[in-house]
């Protein structure tokens, strides 16, 4: 072999054994990561147990809630009944509230009327009232007028009639 052949040789071998020093610091990280798996493997075995504990529990208390549906069924078999009493309660209720509403509607019909009219008699009685104002107001002119002209005849030495 030349120079050459036995340069590029050993310029491999020497990138071999780069890339074997780097393969070994990578199985050394694996063996860490195996490590790692290891531990959890274990923890997740605890869990498991712990789920295992829990699952039991969560039976029990499944068989409780079936002893417990049990019951409601029974208790809405009898809330059934009581409904369909009450159902007929509420009709009768519906109906003497629609009765109600339709009396207390005439009622307010009529008070309404009421009202209306006594509107129209407080705008009458207003009407009246500012005629008679005026009306007084132009009584008492006159009269002011008809005193003015007495007294100036009395000064005068006038007999006043």
């Amino acid at each position: 072999m030349d120079r050459e052949t036995t340069e590029r040789f050993d310029d491999v071998t020497h990138r071999f054994d780069v890339i074997d020093q780097r393969f070994g610091a990578v199985d050394q990280r694996f063996d860490g990561v195996d490590r790692r798996l290891d531990a959890m493997d274990q923890r997740f075995d605890g869990m498991d147990r712990r789920f295992d504990a829990m699952d039991q529990r969560f039976d029990r208390m499944d068989q409780r809630f079936d002893r417990m549906d049990h019951r409601f069924d029974t208790m809405d078999r009898r809330f059934g009944a009581m409904e369909q009493r009450f159902d007929a309660t509420d009709r009768k209720i519906d109906e003497k509230f629609e009765e109600s509403k339709r009396y207390f509607g005439v009622l307010a019909e009529r008070l309404e009327s009421m009202v209306t009219l006594i509107a129209e008699g407080h705008r009458s009685l207003e009407g009246q009232l500012h005629e008679f104002r005026a009306w007084t107001e132009t009584a008492v002119g006159k009269l002011d007028q008809r005193v003015m002209r007495l007294e100036s005849r009395r000064r005068r030495g006038g007999s006043g009639r």
